[in-house]
Protein backbone atom coordinates (compact mmCIF):
# COMPACT_ATOMS: atom_id res chain seq x y z
CA UNK A 1 0.00 0.00 0.00
CA UNK A 2 1.55 3.42 -1.01
CA UNK A 3 0.58 6.85 -0.65
CA UNK A 4 2.13 10.02 -1.37
CA UNK A 5 0.70 12.65 0.87
CA UNK A 6 2.04 16.07 -0.38
CA UNK A 7 0.74 17.93 2.83
CA UNK A 8 -0.50 17.81 6.23
CA UNK A 9 -3.61 15.73 7.24
CA UNK A 10 -5.28 19.62 7.96
CA UNK A 11 -5.21 19.72 3.92
CA UNK A 12 -7.08 16.42 3.48
CA UNK A 13 -10.58 18.02 3.50
CA UNK A 14 -9.33 20.28 0.35
CA UNK A 15 -9.28 17.66 -2.04
CA UNK A 16 -11.57 18.98 -5.33
CA UNK A 17 -10.02 16.97 -7.99
CA UNK A 18 -9.59 13.67 -8.93
CA UNK A 19 -7.64 12.37 -12.24
CA UNK A 20 -7.47 8.34 -13.05
CA UNK A 21 -5.09 6.74 -15.29
CA UNK A 22 -7.29 4.04 -17.61
CA UNK A 23 -5.21 1.67 -18.14
CA UNK A 24 -4.74 -1.12 -15.24
CA UNK A 25 -7.04 1.73 -12.70
CA UNK A 26 -10.57 1.98 -14.61
CA UNK A 27 -10.00 -0.37 -17.69
CA UNK A 28 -8.37 -3.78 -17.62
CA UNK A 29 -4.66 -3.03 -19.05
CA UNK A 30 -5.08 -5.47 -22.07
CA UNK A 31 -1.67 -4.78 -23.96
CA UNK A 32 0.26 -7.68 -22.61
CA UNK A 33 -2.54 -10.02 -22.92
CA UNK A 34 -3.07 -8.99 -26.36
CA UNK A 35 0.97 -9.67 -27.14
CA UNK A 36 0.13 -12.98 -25.55
CA UNK A 37 -2.37 -14.09 -27.59
CA UNK A 38 -0.48 -13.10 -30.90
CA UNK A 39 2.74 -15.19 -29.61
CA UNK A 40 0.29 -17.45 -29.31
CA UNK A 41 -1.35 -17.15 -32.81
CA UNK A 42 1.67 -16.57 -35.12
CA UNK A 43 3.56 -19.56 -32.93
CA UNK A 44 6.13 -16.42 -31.59
CA UNK A 45 8.24 -16.28 -28.17
CA UNK A 46 5.67 -13.89 -26.09
CA UNK A 47 8.97 -12.22 -25.22
CA UNK A 48 10.12 -11.05 -28.50
CA UNK A 49 7.02 -9.39 -29.19
CA UNK A 50 7.51 -7.93 -25.51
CA UNK A 51 10.64 -6.17 -26.50
CA UNK A 52 9.10 -4.71 -30.04
CA UNK A 53 6.30 -3.21 -27.39
CA UNK A 54 8.68 -1.16 -25.50
CA UNK A 55 10.20 -0.01 -29.00
CA UNK A 56 6.89 0.57 -30.37
CA UNK A 57 4.56 1.66 -27.95
CA UNK A 58 6.04 5.21 -26.98
CA UNK A 59 5.40 5.81 -30.26
CA UNK A 60 1.90 5.29 -30.31
CA UNK A 61 1.41 7.26 -26.99
CA UNK A 62 3.04 10.27 -28.40
CA UNK A 63 1.20 10.65 -31.45
CA UNK A 64 4.10 9.76 -33.51
CA UNK A 65 2.35 6.20 -35.07
CA UNK A 66 -1.43 5.10 -35.29
CA UNK A 67 -2.39 2.29 -32.65
CA UNK A 68 -2.97 -0.34 -35.70
CA UNK A 69 0.52 0.28 -36.96
CA UNK A 70 1.83 -0.01 -33.44
CA UNK A 71 0.20 -3.63 -33.69
CA UNK A 72 1.90 -4.01 -37.46
CA UNK A 73 5.35 -2.90 -36.29
CA UNK A 74 5.11 -5.62 -33.50
CA UNK A 75 4.31 -7.94 -35.85
CA UNK A 76 6.47 -7.09 -38.61
CA UNK A 77 9.34 -6.69 -35.82
CA UNK A 78 9.07 -10.32 -35.70
CA UNK A 79 8.31 -11.63 -39.35
CA UNK A 80 4.46 -11.76 -39.44
CA UNK A 81 1.92 -9.81 -41.74
CA UNK A 82 -0.45 -8.64 -39.67
CA UNK A 83 -3.91 -9.13 -40.79
CA UNK A 84 -6.92 -6.51 -39.74
CA UNK A 85 -8.09 -8.27 -36.26
CA UNK A 86 -4.45 -8.30 -35.09
CA UNK A 87 -5.22 -4.88 -34.28
CA UNK A 88 -8.85 -5.27 -33.29
CA UNK A 89 -9.16 -4.37 -29.66
CA UNK A 90 -12.75 -3.79 -28.53
CA UNK A 91 -13.08 -7.71 -27.36
CA UNK A 92 -10.44 -6.90 -24.85
CA UNK A 93 -11.67 -3.49 -23.33
CA UNK A 94 -13.21 -5.10 -20.13
CA UNK A 95 -13.76 -2.21 -16.92
CA UNK A 96 -12.08 -3.44 -13.73
CA UNK A 97 -14.47 -4.49 -11.06
CA UNK A 98 -15.82 -1.38 -8.61
CA UNK A 99 -13.89 1.50 -10.46
CA UNK A 100 -17.09 2.98 -12.39
CA UNK A 101 -18.79 2.86 -9.09
CA UNK A 102 -15.78 4.58 -7.45
CA UNK A 103 -16.12 7.68 -9.95
CA UNK A 104 -19.61 7.87 -10.38
CA UNK A 105 -19.74 8.52 -6.28
CA UNK A 106 -17.31 11.23 -6.50
CA UNK A 107 -19.29 12.81 -9.28
CA UNK A 108 -22.94 12.72 -7.32
CA UNK A 109 -20.38 14.34 -3.99
CA UNK A 110 -19.38 17.52 -6.28
CA UNK A 111 -15.78 16.39 -6.71
CA UNK A 112 -14.36 17.33 -10.03
CA UNK A 113 -12.98 13.95 -11.97
CA UNK A 114 -10.92 13.89 -15.48
CA UNK A 115 -9.02 11.08 -16.96
CA UNK A 116 -4.78 11.28 -17.04
CA UNK A 117 -3.54 8.66 -19.24
CA UNK A 118 -0.98 7.84 -21.68
CA UNK A 119 -2.49 6.22 -24.47
CA UNK A 120 -2.92 6.11 -28.81
CA UNK A 121 -5.43 8.09 -30.80
CA UNK A 122 -7.28 4.99 -31.41
CA UNK A 123 -7.56 3.03 -28.68
CA UNK A 124 -8.48 6.68 -26.65
CA UNK A 125 -11.11 7.01 -29.10
CA UNK A 126 -12.58 3.17 -28.70
CA UNK A 127 -12.41 3.47 -24.65
CA UNK A 128 -14.30 7.01 -25.01
CA UNK A 129 -16.81 5.96 -26.86
CA UNK A 130 -17.41 2.48 -25.10
CA UNK A 131 -17.14 3.72 -21.98
CA UNK A 132 -18.97 6.87 -22.32
CA UNK A 133 -15.71 8.91 -20.79
CA UNK A 134 -16.33 12.05 -22.32
CA UNK A 135 -19.41 12.52 -20.45
CA UNK A 136 -18.39 10.53 -17.26
CA UNK A 137 -15.54 12.69 -16.96
CA UNK A 138 -15.23 16.50 -16.92
CA UNK A 139 -12.05 16.34 -18.95
CA UNK A 140 -10.23 13.66 -20.92
CA UNK A 141 -6.09 14.20 -21.29
CA UNK A 142 -4.75 11.55 -23.33
CA UNK A 143 -0.90 11.90 -23.78
CA UNK A 144 -1.29 11.33 -27.61
CA UNK A 145 -3.10 14.70 -27.86
CA UNK A 146 -0.19 16.67 -26.13
CA UNK A 147 3.20 14.74 -27.54
CA UNK A 148 3.92 14.02 -24.51
CA UNK A 149 3.76 10.99 -21.60
CA UNK A 150 3.93 10.05 -18.01
CA UNK A 151 6.01 10.20 -16.34
CA UNK A 152 7.61 13.44 -17.79
CA UNK A 153 6.24 16.65 -15.82
CA UNK A 154 4.95 18.59 -18.71
CA UNK A 155 1.50 16.32 -19.15
CA UNK A 156 0.84 16.48 -15.03
CA UNK A 157 1.13 20.68 -15.86
CA UNK A 158 -1.43 20.38 -18.78
CA UNK A 159 -3.55 18.38 -16.77
CA UNK A 160 -3.47 20.74 -13.71
CA UNK A 161 -4.07 24.05 -15.83
CA UNK A 162 -7.05 22.32 -17.94
CA UNK A 163 -8.93 21.02 -14.66
CA UNK A 164 -7.97 24.88 -13.20
CA UNK A 165 -6.17 23.56 -9.99
CA UNK A 166 -3.72 23.25 -7.67
CA UNK A 167 -1.86 20.38 -7.26
CA UNK A 168 -2.58 19.80 -3.46
CA UNK A 169 -6.07 19.59 -4.43
CA UNK A 170 -5.77 16.58 -6.65
CA UNK A 171 -5.49 13.18 -6.20
CA UNK A 172 -3.89 10.89 -9.27
CA UNK A 173 -4.14 7.10 -9.34
CA UNK A 174 -2.12 5.01 -11.25
CA UNK A 175 -0.74 1.31 -11.29
CA UNK A 176 2.80 2.95 -12.31
CA UNK A 177 4.87 4.01 -9.67
CA UNK A 178 7.02 5.67 -11.67
CA UNK A 179 4.28 7.76 -12.58
CA UNK A 180 2.70 8.40 -9.32
CA UNK A 181 6.24 9.55 -7.90
CA UNK A 182 6.18 12.11 -10.70
CA UNK A 183 3.40 13.34 -9.64
CA UNK A 184 4.11 13.59 -6.37
CA UNK A 185 7.38 15.57 -7.20
CA UNK A 186 4.87 18.19 -8.33
CA UNK A 187 2.86 18.35 -5.47
CA UNK A 188 0.01 16.01 -5.82
CA UNK A 189 -1.34 13.63 -3.78
CA UNK A 190 -1.44 10.11 -5.14
CA UNK A 191 -2.63 6.63 -4.50
CA UNK A 192 -0.96 3.44 -5.96
CA UNK A 193 -4.06 1.46 -7.27
CA UNK A 194 -4.41 -2.47 -6.69
CA UNK A 195 -7.75 -2.69 -6.60
CA UNK A 196 -11.42 -0.68 -5.64
CA UNK A 197 -11.60 -1.78 -2.07
CA UNK A 198 -7.87 -0.36 -1.46
CA UNK A 199 -8.96 2.42 -3.90
CA UNK A 200 -12.02 3.23 -1.46
CA UNK A 201 -9.87 3.13 1.58
CA UNK A 202 -6.81 4.87 0.84
CA UNK A 203 -9.59 8.13 -0.94
CA UNK A 204 -10.93 7.59 2.72
CA UNK A 205 -7.77 8.68 4.34
CA UNK A 206 -7.10 11.64 2.47
CA UNK A 207 -10.81 13.08 3.39
CA UNK A 208 -12.76 12.35 0.46
CA UNK A 209 -16.36 11.20 0.58
CA UNK A 210 -17.71 8.33 -1.55
CA UNK A 211 -21.11 7.96 0.43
Amino acid sequence: MVIHKTQSNKGRDTIKTVFFDVGGVVLVDFVEQKIIDLAEKYQKDPSDLLKAKSRHRPLADLGKISDPAFWKNILDDNKVKAVEDDWAIDSYMQPIDGVFEIVNSLKRNGYRIAVLSNDSKEMSAARRQKYGFDSLFDDVIISCEHGVVKPGPEIYRIALKRMHCQPADCIFIDDHQENLDAAADIGMHTILFQNADQLKNEMSALGVSLH
